[in-house]
């Protein structure tokens, strides 16, 4: 899909093109290339002057090595018209599993020595890093990849890169989103209060430790699946959270409970049923999980939508994908259902009166963000 955009909203500083935000859970790569018109020249030398992790990244987000991706790994790509003056700007995004990133750095580090072992100083460029993962392997990955890396704010981050996705067609003018609140779903949760132009124009207002990284350990804990995908793709497909949910129904029989105005399905204890007699099939306890996960997020997010006086929520992270694409691929699937979840929670306890919003490329707003925060804070980045 090519979207339109403006110059401003999309061309970094030459000097800085490429973001990294680590968390616990998933490290995501960004490269921002912008083919200005008439540059064919410019564009055969960069070629030969690339950065290795340049280099590497390309490689992996090319639309012929996809399907050839580790598993686990994600890649996507967007192309943007940004007219004239600035031509076609390209970003190319990747998602490894934390536990995966040597095999990455590795990678890179293979071509970015020398045959010393130490990392070309000719070819050395900044990079735009955030997240707690980068910041704790800032000192191991500037040696590795061969860079000097600019530090910038992990919530500053993500609301630039929200800001970024609404302003290349990836939701709705600026303007008319902000205000705002973020529910930023990562190994724990963020709820970001966007406030504004003016900085720092973003408040941290709440948030939980009960994450993806949660819901991940309690299925690996709880079941026999081996990956997040496959167990959320058949929680949908064949699971029965009211096996292992205890319902008001059960509680109080079908008839008194529609009697004293409460609905028969509704949870009255999550996971409740769940004992050494239980039939349960693996799937029946990933979907009470999974409802459960979406249900605090929900509770979470509508009440802080309540008390600001919000009538939206956008949620971002990894566990809810892109949007906007057709993704027919078990990851596409998983995050399609935590979606539905998430939506369906808020609908249940806003009653209908609070909108959930989902914003394109949603795992790759940090680090898309960290590279345009850096551009504007002329590249000395910001405290995290």
């Amino acid at each position: 899909m090519v979207h339109t955009t403006s110059c401003e909203s999309l061309d970094p500083q030459p000097s800085i093109s490429i973001g990294v935000d680590i968390g616990g859970t998933f490290a995501k790569f960004v490269l921002f290339e912008n083919d200005k018109p008439n540059s064919q020249a410019t564009h055969l030398h960069k070629q030969h002057t690339r950065h290795p992790l340049e280099t590497v990244i390309r490689e992996l987000t090319q639309t012929d090595t996809k399907d050839a991706l580790p598993r686990g790994w994600i890649s996507e790509t967007l192309h943007f018209e940004a007219g004239a003056e600035c031509g076609s700007v390209v970003l190319r995004m990747l998602a490894i599993p934390v536990p995966e990133l040597d095999r990455f750095v590795a990678k890179v580090e293979a071509i970015a020595t020398d045959s010393t072992g130490s990392a070309k100083e000719s070819m050395r460029q900044r990079i735009a890093a955030t997240g707690g993962g980068a910041l704790k392997r800032k000192d191991e990955l500037e040696t590795r990849f061969g860079v000097d890396i600019v530090v910038v704010h992990e919530l500053q981050s993500l609301v630039r890169g929200w800001r970024q996705q609404l302003d290349t067609g990836g939701g709705c003018a600026e303007q008319q989103a902000v205000p705002a609140l973020l529910c930023n779903v990562g190994t724990g949760v963020s709820i970001v209060h966007v406030t504004g132009t003016d900085a720092p124009g973003f408040e941290r207002v709440s948030g939980s430790g009960i994450g993806a990284s949660t819901l991940w350990s309690l299925i690996r804990r709880m079941t026999s699946f081996g990956d997040f995908e496959q167990a959320v793709v058949a929680s949908a497909s064949s699971g029965d959270a009211q096996k292992a949910d205890i319902l008001v129904g059960d509680i109080y029989g079908v008839e008194t409970s529609k009697a004293i105005g409460m609905p028969p399905d509704l949870v009255a204890g999550f996971l409740g049923k769940i004992n050494d007699d239980s039939e349960l099939s693996d799937a029946d306890v990933a979907a009470a999980l999974v409802r459960m996960f979406a249900s605090n997020l929900g509770q979470l997010a509508v009440f802080q939508a309540r008390l600001l006086e919000l009538d939206t929520v956008w949620f971002t992270g990894g566990c809810f994908g892109s949007v906007g694409g057709t993704d027919d691929s078990k990851q596409g699937q998983a995050c399609l259902v935590v979606r539905k979840a998430v939506a369906q929670a808020v609908g249940f306890w806003s009653v209908g009166k609070i909108t959930v919003r989902f914003p394109s490329s949603a795992p790759f707003l940090g680090a898309a963000g960290a590279v345009l925060e850096a551009a504007v804070a002329g590249d000395t980045g910001s405290p995290v």
